[in-house]
């Protein structure tokens, strides 16, 4: 009996984070390359909302020369908002925009316009983004309207709004009026976009546009190894992977090590477990990847039976003091691991172990979900409560905490009573939305952590059965 059999003999739903064919989900969930989120998300009715009440603001605050300066120099605006930004006071950044429109509108035509424009979105501030591109538009300009139409292609990217991605990119004049380097980026948005939409054919078409002297080459790369894993296309997959990782062979970097471990995962779903642990050996002791890769290690070293290599990954996964899912999956894996060697007490004892760890985390995620009302927003809290990466990462969970800030920062300014309404009953909303996110997030997890333990106890039970 193998142990891969026994493994899905034992614990049906660990067998699914083992077994080849389920791995596919995963491996898109963890390593999807820059433009992703996790499904093409429509308008939250808070945005709306969001832009109207923040104009209105912006406009009371205008009335204060004070904020902000005054200049027709389009790169003293941008050091200005920038520097700004970097101070977290998105108000002057958008009051120093807001204010000197006028000379922004009359050099339309300079390529510094797309920078500016990139800034207000940074702050979710649309409207700007779209009263240049109507001026551009205006004017005839269609370098300056492609080099907008860009970056609000970009912001609905960030945003998951994949449908209005391709709405903005699909005329193919906006592409040709681009620089080279936003032309490939542009191909990689449509087929990021594409891909989310399970058109993943059309998408390697896109990312087959983007050549090897890009700076964005090696994330299409990674895209199109994703939609060769998609289809099952494992060579062509593991072709893409390797050219990524030749481009950038003279030095090592995140997007490297994301490389090696999408490649590890994908060489044991393929049953290429050697190679595998090769690929897990290449990440850094350092890098966000590596409790994946020790993960990945131990899973090969499992496959192969080499239950003395697969301890030692998942024993220095459970020395890190950290909650992540990773570190979690090591403590079931490892009362296993020691099992299929025959150490029954030591595998007894890794067992109770596990049971325990479990249920503190259930525990403290129960206690989290009960006290987010009471919990302050902000972008510790999400780095803190979350054990997936992903659902540390999530983007509409971050743009809520973003926009959160944004109405808070003009909430200090004096705005006319009407306008303080709007933004107040817009924070509650976007507060509300935050929690009911977050719990649903951890939800999720919990069912995971809930998983674990149960297997955890059957684990116990079988091992007192056979005593």
């Amino acid at each position: 009996m193998t142990a891969l059999y026994k493994i899905a003999q034992y614990f049906p739903v660990i067998a699914l984070a083992i077994r080849a064919k389920h791995k596919q989900l995963l491996l898109l969930m963890l390593f999807f390359a820059q433009y992703s989120y996790s499904s093409n998300v429509p308008f939250p009715p808070t945005d709306m909302l969001f832009s109207t009440a923040t104009a209105a603001a912006y406009q009371d605050i205008a009335r204060d020369k004070k904020i902000g300066i005054i200049t027709a120099d389009l790169e003293q605006i941008i050091k200005t908002s920038e520097v700004a930004i970097l101070s977290k006071d998105s108000i002057t950044a958008i009051a120093t925009i807001l204010g000197n429109m006028p000379a922004i509108a009359r050099q339309i035509h300079l390529p510094q316009i797309q920078k500016i424009a990139a800034l207000a979105l940074s702050l979710h501030n649309i409207a700007i983004a779209e009263t240049l591109l109507k001026t551009a538009k205006n004017q005839g300009d269609i370098f300056s309207e492609a080099r907008i139409t860009f970056e609000l292609a970009k912001y609905h990217a960030d945003q998951g709004q994949w449908a209005n991605v391709i709405t903005r990119l699909r005329d193919s004049g906006v592409i040709e009026s681009l620089t080279k380097d936003n032309a490939a980026e542009a191909n990689l948005l449509i087929g990021s976009a594409l891909q989310q939409q399970k058109r993943h054919r059309e998408a390697m078409s896109y990312y087959e546009k983007i050549k090897a002297d890009s700076v964005h080459y090696r994330l299409a790369q990674l895209n199109l190894a994703t939609a060769n894993i998609r289809q099952d296309w494992w060579t062509d997959a593991h072709m893409a992977i390797n050219n990524a990782i030749k481009k950038n062979s003279s030095k090592k970097d995140e997007l490297d090590y994301r490389l090696h471990t999408l490649l590890g995962f994908s060489q044991i779903q393929f049953g290429f477990y050697r190679d595998a642990r090769e690929s897990f050996r290449n990440v850094s002791l350092k890098s966000d990847y590596t409790n994946r890769a020790l993960l990945g290690l131990g899973m090969a070293a499992l496959h192969q039976e080499d239950f003395i290599g697969a301890l030692s990954a998942f024993k220095h996964l459970r020395t890190k003091e950290e909650k992540d899912i990773s570190v979690a999956e090591s403590y079931l894996l490892n009362a296993f691991t020691l099992r299929q060697l025959g150490q029954y007490d030591d595998a007894l004892a890794a067992y109770q172990e596990a049971v325990v760890y479990y249920s503190d985390l259930h525990n403290q995620q129960t206690n989290t979900i009960s006290n987010l009302n009471e919990q302050r927003i902000s972008l510790q809290i999400i780095n803190s409560i979350f054990i997936r990466p992903e659902s540390r990462n999530d983007k509409q969970l971050r743009h809520f905490v973003e926009k959160i800030n944004i109405i808070a920062d003009l909430l200090n300014y004096p705005v006319s009573s009407i306008t303080k309404t709007q933004l107040t009953n817009t924070k509650i909303l976007l507060e509300k939305e935050y929690v009911n996110l977050a719990k649903t997030i951890l939800r999720s997890e919990q069912e995971s952590i809930a998983s674990y333990l149960s297997q955890s106890k059957f684990g116990l039970a079988t091992i007192y059965d056979g005593k």
